[in-house]
């Protein structure tokens, strides 16, 4: 499996599910964290904020459609973060 290639796809799900949310989503403290957290490739972290925005506000179908793309990646991408040489590994 070539990891970074992996990563890369699913930052870019994560981006596009991003960007269907409203311009004003922006404020919101959750989208920070997760603009932040996308910035140190910190995927789960920023999966986990999208989620935690939308639990509390109104999100379109689109938002899910595009988040849900994470489920095509085989195995828990989420738990290849503690491999060497994986964006969020702490040594």
């Amino acid at each position: 499996m070539d990891l970074p290639k992996l990563w890369a796809q699913i930052r870019a799900d994560l981006e596009q599910a991003r960007i269907t949310l409203l311009n004003d989503a922006a404020n919101d403290k959750a989208i920070s964290q997760y603009e932040e957290f996308l910035n140190h490739n910190e995927l789960e972290l920023a999966c986990d904020m999208l989620e935690s925005y939308a639990e509390t506000h109104a999100v379109n179908k689109e938002f899910y459609k595009r988040k849900s793309q994470e489920k095509k990646f085989p195995g828990d991408w989420k738990e290849q973060r503690f491999l060497p040489g994986s964006p969020a590994h702490v040594m």
